[in-house]
């Protein structure tokens, strides 16, 4: 009888064998992965939104009003697409998505502001678009604030010189990381791994199960002891494991070398968490498959599993203040430790010792999916019933 060894090799080349006679799982693991990551690089490849599509509606028609329309147009995140006469026709732009929000300067504005006192600007945002309108309204707020200290400082300056004097408290707000406000560091960074363990799982899944599936699962493992049968099915996943490291690898240096996004801290704790979260989807597709002992079901599951990992990882959706569901699935999730992993070692520059607990997590889904499904799924191997379930 083979050693642990020759199991394990006898399991990855049995793996190897069988990707290169079938095209379409080949192509699970190889140009599938990269037009997803192409994909997901193309979209967010500007960074920040640029030239979003504003309305003004201007009822007052002074020079205020014209200068601050100039200002809103000529901003990089904002575009002055269009200004009604009135209200009804912005709403009409809006609904028909020809811009994400309206700027309101009602009448009299300018005097108000000639006689040294307040004016009201009313900005309407599309809710329904809340990462486009967020931004429009973020930068529709910055060009009012700047354009409204321009005018404090002039007509000051222009009533008693000299007197004017700065606040005796001031807020000075800074962003800590990603001060660029960048949606391809936010999310590519996290989309990029999110596809690749999804892609994983389903690999794995469809390599255990079709074992069942197809009743050779007897012959290849009968005959092995235990520590032979988990070496060999090992080996297997192995397989997996490699080629979506170096999928990992490519994702990392894509963002890191080509487009200069800085890690700030351990590029090596990052692979190890591209590793640990391999490992700990793979403990828990070997769990899922050796309950199921059914390829179709352990598909089925796995892609729910997986497919649910970024919304309920609290990495763009505060989880916090959510429901108690939300929150244990999120805990149940190892993208959910590693996103925080992500977050510590790539934009916060962490101390590498701050992200060994996410790492220890990850691991213990291993743990606990080897031990309690590794034995269940050797079993079937002995239990000529249970194969040929789709």
């Amino acid at each position: 009888m083979p050693g642990a060894g020759a199991a394990f090799r006898d399991g990855w080349r049995r793996e190897i064998r069988f990707l290169r006679g079938s095209a379409w799982d080949l192509a699970l693991v190889s140009w599938i992965p990269l037009l997803l990551l192409v994909l997901v690089a193309v979209q967010f490849a500007a960074g920040v939104p640029r030239a979003l599509p504003i309305a003004v509606v201007d009822l007052d028609g002074g020079g205020i009003a014209r200068e601050l329309t100039r200002r809103l147009d000529a901003a990089p995140g904002l575009r002055v697409v269009a200004r009604p006469a009135d209200m009804v026709a912005a709403r009409r732009l809006v609904r028909a998505n020809r811009a994400y929000a309206v700027v309101l300067i009602p009448r009299d504005t300018e005097r108000t502001v000639l006689r040294g006192e307040t004016a009201g600007l009313t900005v309407f945002y599309n809710a329904s678009y809340m990462t486009a309108s967020g931004a429009a309204l973020r930068d529709v707020g910055a060009v009012v604030q700047a354009h409204a200290t321009r005018l404090a400082a002039e007509q000051g300056a222009a009533v008693t010189p000299g007197a004017i004097r700065p606040p005796p408290i001031a807020a000075h707000t800074t962003i800590l990381f990603n001060p660029q406000g960048s949606y391809e560091l936010q999310l590519v960074v996290l989309l990029h791994p999110a596809l690749l363990h999804l892609l994983f799982m389903v690999a794995v899944a469809s390599a255990l199960g079709r074992e069942l599936r197809d009743g050779s699962i007897g012959p290849w493992l009968a005959a092995l002891s235990r520590r032979e049968a988990a070496a060999a099915a090992a080996g297997k996943i192995a397989v997996y494991l490699a080629i979506f490291m170096a999928w990992g690898v490519v994702a990392t240096g894509y963002l890191a070398g080509l487009r200069g996004w800085p890690i700030l801290g351990s590029p090596m704790m990052i692979l190890c968490g591209y590793a640990a979260m391999y490992l700990a989807y793979a403990g828990v597709t070997v769990l899922v498959t050796a309950v199921t002992l059914s390829m179709g079901k352990a598909l089925s599951a796995t892609g729910l599993y997986a497919g649910a990992s970024f919304a309920f990882a609290g990495a763009i959706f505060p989880i916090e203040s959510a429901s108690l569901f939300a929150r244990l699935w999120s805990a149940l999730l190892p993208y959910t430790a590693f996103a925080k992993l992500l977050a510590e070692q790539w934009m916060m520059g962490a101390p590498a010792g701050v992200s060994v607990p996410q790492l220890a997590i990850m691991l213990a889904f291993l743990l606990v999916g080897a031990v309690a499904g590794l034995p269940r799924y050797i079993a079937a191997a002995s239990r000529p019933a249970v194969w040929g379930r789709r």
